[in-house]
């Protein structure tokens, strides 16, 4: 199974064995999760892990099964296909999750205002 980490200036993947990963996938995302105290200081460490170690493979793997922990968590189940992390198109769902409910919301105009 290949992993890809998109993040629009980088691009990383790691290929690996379907069987335990979810499960230790979501181990790693816990334990960083518990660490940093939000989800978002989370994912932002794991991309400070990539940035930062390109030339580590235990970093890379270590940061994008974080990642896909999170994915797993947070966003849709893994299943064992190959999968791409887009994160431009993922990232402002975590910063903003309400943001695309509230746009469709026929009170949205007056939800804010004061």
């Amino acid at each position: 199974m290949k992993i890809t980490v998109d993040g629009g200036s980088f691009k990383v993947a790691i290929d690996t064995e379907y069987e335990g990963l979810v499960a230790e996938a979501t181990a790693v995302y816990n334990e960083t999760l518990e660490q940093a105290k939000t989800p978002d200081k989370a994912i932002l460490r794991f991309l400070q892990i990539i940035l930062e170690h390109r030339d580590n493979d235990d970093a890379i793997g270590y940061a994008v099964l974080g990642l896909l922990g999170w994915y797993n968590k947070i966003i849709n189940p893994v299943t064992d296909k190959d999968i791409e992390l887009n994160l431009p198109k993922i990232l402002p769902h975590l910063l903003n999750p309400t943001g695309d409910l509230t746009a469709f919301n026929p009170v949205e105009k007056t939800m804010f205002t004061h």
